[in-house]
């Protein structure tokens, strides 16, 4: 597993699992997202808003 992610992957008894957005967004205000062959964008807004787009 990516160290980012698993030094960013916080698993307790019977909770899903959680990943800080400062870890997400520590370089950047977008991070690329691949699911089932589909790059998908986070993006944080200067609102300090979550937007997602395909």
């Amino acid at each position: 597993m990516n160290n980012v992610i698993s030094r960013s992957l916080h698993l307790r008894d019977n909770q899903l699992p959680m990943l800080q957005s400062q870890h997400l967004f520590a370089l950047t205000k977008e991070v690329r997202i691949q699911h089932e062959g589909e790059e998908y964008r986070l993006r944080l807004t200067r609102n300090n808003r979550l937007i997602l787009t395909k």
